[in-house]
């Protein structure tokens, strides 16, 4: 799914794994800057779930919880959640390890009694949002998968709604199957999925990253050539000081998980109308949480 946003001011915060200080913090900033009308949208760049393990207390299930009340993702809703990498994985019962640390499964067992309104919840989240100015806003920035040749292109991310031709996590959404994850990862819509959700940015591609910025921009752009896509906001990758540039093209934010600590954890305030010239441009809407 990908949403377009036309106007007003979005204030944008990423990565907050499972960390309810951060995530209330997010929402007292974002109320007030409502209050002061510098703010008409709260996005969440995805990965809201997720503890790393002995750093603090995993609030993962109370934050989504909340932000079911708040109807969020909603007709009408002014807080929008983009999928994660670790959302996506609970939606196709996939295990998720990273070197000795194994997060689904703590997950799983909170919400055994409720899986199927959290995993409707997931599936509800956006893969991407275009702004009018031409700013992208995705998790996990860009990929070598977003190329014109690739078997899955605009429209099949537009119109994407976890409903394809793979449809054992629906028929068993209610109970955590990781067989269904296996058999998921062998198909060729689950690989796409997950290295476009998955991937190191630079840390993986090296310089052939900044290339797979601009084959993304150029595949968002397709329905819109006269006013295409330039700026990319993603999160997924932790940033010491809460915010960095990579090349000519993304800012990376770091608003919780990630970074040094509180006083370098950083959001962003941009303006959905407006084409920001250049990526420092870009920085300078960076906030500070606390």
């Amino acid at each position: 799914m990908i949403c377009d946003i036309d106007s007003g001011n979005l204030m944008i915060v990423s990565d907050l794994h499972g960390n309810g200080d951060d995530f209330r913090q997010v929402l007292r900033v974002y109320e007030q800057l409502k209050k002061e009308k510098k703010a008409d949208y709260l996005i969440f760049l995805g990965d809201l779930i997720h503890a790393y393990p002995g750093k603090r207390k995993d609030e993962s299930v109370e934050i989504i919880e909340e932000l079911l009340d708040f109807k969020a993702n909603k007709k009408g809703s002014d807080i929008i959640c983009l999928l994660g990498n670790h959302e996506f994985v609970h939606i196709y019962h996939i295990p998720l390890a990273r070197g000795h640390l194994e997060f689904t499964t703590y997950f799983e067992n909170r919400i055994r009694k409720c899986r199927e309104i959290i995993i409707r919840f997931f599936m509800d989240m956006p893969l991407m949002i275009r702004t009018k100015g031409g700013v992208l806003i995705n998790h996990s920035g860009g990929s070598n998968r977003y190329r014109e040749e690739e078997e899955f292109g605009f429209n099949w991310l537009k119109d994407y709604r976890h409903k394809g031709n793979f449809e054992s996590h629906l028929k068993n959404i209610s109970k955590y199957d990781p067989q269904i994850g296996s058999d998921f990862m062998r198909t060729a819509e689950g690989d796409y999925l997950w290295d476009i959700l998955m991937n190191g940015n630079e840390r993986q591609y090296g310089n052939d990253y900044l290339q797979y910025n601009d084959d993304l921009l150029n595949v968002m752009s397709e329905d819109r050539k006269e006013m295409p896509m330039n700026k990319i906001v993603s999160g997924h990758i932790g940033v010491d000081y809460g915010v960095e540039i990579i090349g000519d093209t993304q800012v990376r934010i770091c608003t919780s998980a990630g970074s040094l600590g509180d006083l370098e954890k950083k959001f962003l305030l941009i303006d959905a109308s407006k084409n920001y010239s250049n990526v420092r441009e870009l920085l300078k809407c960076s906030r500070d949480l606390y």
